[in-house]
């Protein structure tokens, strides 16, 4: 049997506990959360067990019992009835109208992705209504669990976090843990990749911690219900006394990137299809609040339920080689009986017998595989991405190549889909692929691997490996680099927590009167920025005057700076923090998060009816730049109550536009012209859309009319690019381009807008100087745009540190 020496750290002797020891892991999961334990008895040296406990959750159809604990809590009887966590919850999301539930009022999922982030669940009852508050909810249930399974006291306890979690959001998930009633001690979160590896290196059986004896590339690809986490990672070898380091190099996170996307792409490609085709002609007639907050989540447990039979069965047939192109043809997964979807009005529609081929089922998960389209496509009901867009990304970031990946380490439920991991596993050839043997080991490894860490912790006050920086941190002078961190460093850094003081830099000029605007600027090694800012020091400042700066990197591998003048410790100093400084995280949904602040701000803050429209507006912006044009349109159309505005009916035109629905944007453009008559825009929008529809003749005419209402540079240009197309003399268009020249005014001056006109009559002139001209001008306001101002701190030389 193993030793307990396979979780001791280096040069450390093996011990046990006096009193049995019982300590857990828990994964607190975007979808579903597990907890596992290890109970460790006085003198047993050898490895004990991991158990991940089997929890019962209660559901209106009786106990359910199971390793995985869908992260869902609910009311069944309305906002104040039974309290649901787990299968239970889930099942509801089926049941909306019929339990009168709605998301983040009485039931919950997903929470996870609102960690850390300024939102509340403004109509749950307390105790509810925040991220952190579901978590905690979920952790009491299970850590409720594990003590109705065995009464003896956990002595410590490991919850894990995505490695991209910033500060907020770990900090977010102790309070959810405190909530929940769990008390974590330093060291108590871990970042599920770890967790992850770790479990799978001790479930090997053998000391792969102790053969590390150069440095390795690390990728742990998990895919989860809810997110796909990269983590690139370097095993550094361990140094004397030390445990085996690992030192992140990248991150990057694709939260609504899961299986849950997945399921979604079923119900509105596949299902959906099925259930119009059982229900006309009603079913058309359903918007989109009615398709997105009931039908939708009525079906996603129909589809959840297809795909993991049908890969059940294609992962059978991949084992015995028995599935060709004739098996895949003829495979279909089928759910026998009737799925209701019930609408708040009562209205009921029926799905029968739902399936799920192997083909369909090819055909929606190629978005999630491409190669080449690596970024977000937002529609309405769902949203797909390429899993290869998080793994290029960490390779990118890292400037890596995916052949210099050592071991690649796939877990996560999504991971067991047949077609991801084979193309997972084909893109990093030169790789060794790791799996778990079983799929409920791939699911339930991060809370395993948290137990370990928890083992390690309760035994030996440290964790099994350690965590160190993959990079050195520097801060730029104008005399070159000046390290503040070392590259290997072990974190905390300094070890006691305290700070590591530099007193090599000076203020770079006199400032007598004036203020001093010193550049902050922080770099790795390879010379990326780490950050970049501006620090204001307020005069009286002499040149020469020396600098004091103070840094240290905590162990959740936050920066903190201090800069101040040394002889003046009462003035104000500069004062910074930087999370995961070394380390690429990637958020893709940036714009989702807005859309969330946004929301929040209208709950809970006083606004002006003003105010409120403009939020409004800038909500159905960033709705529209995701793709989901439906809502978008939706929320702008109820801005025009009970008055219509002109700027918002030409911007339905342009969603239109890119919806394809050229007669609903013609529509929309000729109320506007209707609505401001003495305004060209939505005239030459429609030419303009006219135009690249192919239909000439009528943008002509509409230009026309533009140039009616006013006659622009912009609208000449167009006039005139729409004269070459359809091969008018070429007086005309000259004649057209000459006249929108002399009226365009001089270049520095014009809008942006009007600079890309500009250009294109360039062009379309053959007038190469001209075209340079703007080209030059447009680079220029870029540059402007990313430029930094300030100056450098100088360093001192070794005669003024020794006189200080």
């Amino acid at each position: 049997m193993p030793s307990l020496a396979l979780i001791t750290p280096q040069n450390v002797q093996v011990r046990t506990p006096n009193e049995p020891l019982r300590v857990v892991g828990i994964d607190l999961g975007t979808t579903n959360s597990a907890i596992a334990e290890i109970v460790i008895h006085p003198g047993d040296t050898n490895l004990p067990e991991v158990r991940c406990l089997e929890v019962e959750q209660h559901t209106r159809q009786g106990e359910y019992i199971h390793t995985l604990v869908p992260s869902v809590v609910a009311f069944a009887d309305g906002p104040y009835g039974q309290l649901l966590v787990g299968e239970g919850a889930k099942m509801l999301r089926a049941r909306l109208s019929e339990y009168g539930l709605e998301q983040n009022r009485n039931i919950f999922w997903d929470c996870k992705n609102d960690i850390g982030v300024r939102r509340t669940y403004h109509k749950a009852k307390d105790g509810f209504q925040s991220a952190k508050a579901i978590g905690g909810h979920v952790l009491r249930f299970l850590m409720d669990a594990a003590l109705t399974d065995d009464p003896t006291p956990v002595t410590n306890t490991v919850v894990t976090t995505p490695a991209s979690f910033q500060a907020a959001q770990r900090q977010d998930t102790v309070e959810a843990a405190a909530l929940g009633g769990i008390d974590l001690v330093e060291g108590g979160l871990l970042d599920e990749p770890i967790a992850a590896f770790l479990d799978f290196q001790i479930a090997q059986g053998k000391q792969v911690f102790a053969e590390v004896s150069a440095p390795q590339r690390l990728v742990v690809f998990d895919f989860g219900g809810g997110t796909c986490d990269v983590a690139l990672f370097q095993l550094l070898p361990p140094k004397a006394g030390q445990p085996v380091g690992i030192a992140p190099l990248t991150v990057s996170r694709y939260h609504r990137l899961g299986g849950s996307d997945i399921d979604r792409a079923i119900v509105v490609e596949v299902l959906l299809p099925q259930l119009m085709e059982q229900n006309r002609p009603n079913f058309r007639d359903l918007d989109y609040g009615e398709k997105s907050q009931f039908v939708i989540p009525a079906l996603l447990g129909v589809a959840e339920s297809l795909k993991i039979g049908l890969c059940q069965e294609i992962a059978r047939l991949k084992k015995f080689d028995r599935y060709g192109d004739e098996e895949r043809a003829a495979l279909v997964k089928r759910n026998p009986g009737v799925y209701p979807c019930l609408l708040s009005d009562g209205t009921e529609f029926r799905l029968q017998s739902p399936t799920l081929s192997a083909c369909q089922f090819d055909a929606v998960l190629k978005p999630f595989l491409d190669r080449d389209l690596l970024y977000a496509r937002e529609a309405d009901y769902h949203e797909t991405c390429s899993v290869f867009a998080p793994l290029q990304d960490a390779l990118d970031r890292a400037g890596l190549d995916r052949k210099d990946v050592d071991l690649c380490l796939a877990v996560g439920g999504s991971s067991l889909i047949p077609q991801i991991a084979d193309a997972v596993a084909g893109f990093f050839s030169e790789a060794r692929f790791l799996r778990f043997d079983n799929p409920e080991r791939t699911q339930t490894a991060i809370a395993q691997g948290a137990a370990w860490q928890a083992l390690s912790l309760a035994v030996y006050g440290r964790g099994i490996v350690q965590p160190v920086t993959s990079d050195g941190i520097s801060i730029q002078t104008s005399d070159g680099p000046v390290r503040l961190v070392e590259s290997g460093a072990k974190l905390p850094y300094p070890t006691d927590e305290g700070w590591v003081e530099n007193n090599s830099l000076k203020v770079p000029r006199s400032g007598l009167t004036d203020d001093v605007e010193l550049r902050v600027e922080l770099r790795d090694s390879r010379g990326n920025d780490v950050m970049r800012t501006l620090w204001t020091i307020q005069p009286i400042v002499s040149r020469g005057d020396p600098l004091r700066l103070l840094c240290r990197m905590d162990s959740n591998q936050v920066l903190h700076l201090r800069l101040g003048l040394a002889h003046q410790p009462d003035r104000e100093e500069f004062q910074a923090e930087v999370e995961n400084p070394l380390t690429n995280v990637l958020n893709p949904n940036a714009k989702r998060n807005e859309i969330l602040e946004l929301e929040e701000r209208m709950r809970t803050e006083h606004m002006s009816t003003t105010d409120q429209r403009a939020t409004v507006k800038k909500i159905a912006e960033l709705e529209a730049d995701l793709g989901r044009r439906e809502k978008a349109l939706h929320l702008l159309s109820a801005l025009n109550r009970p008055h219509p505005n002109a700027e918002i009916l030409n911007r339905m035109g342009i969603i239109c536009g890119e919806m394809a629905d050229f007669a609903r944007q013609e529509k929309l453009y000729r109320e506007v012209a209707r609505v401001s008559p003495h305004w060209k825009g939505p005239l030459f929008n429609l030419a303009l859309s006219q135009m690249r529809q192919g239909k000439l003749e009528e943008a002509i005419l509409t230009i026309d009319e533009a140039l009616a209402v006013e006659s622009d540079p912009p609208t000449l240009v167009l006039k005139a690019t729409l004269a070459e197309k359809l091969e008018r003399h070429e007086k005309q268009r000259d004649s057209l381009l000459d006249q929108a020249f002399a009226e365009f005014r001089p270049l520095k001056n014009l809008s942006d807008w009007e600079l890309v006109w500009y250009l294109k009559g360039a062009n379309l002139a053959g007038n190469s100087n001209l075209s340079r001209k703007v080209e030059d001008e447009r680079q220029r306001r870029e540059k402007s745009r990313e430029g930094t101002t300030g100056v450098l701190p100088e360093r001192r030389n070794e005669i003024e540190r020794r006189g200080q």
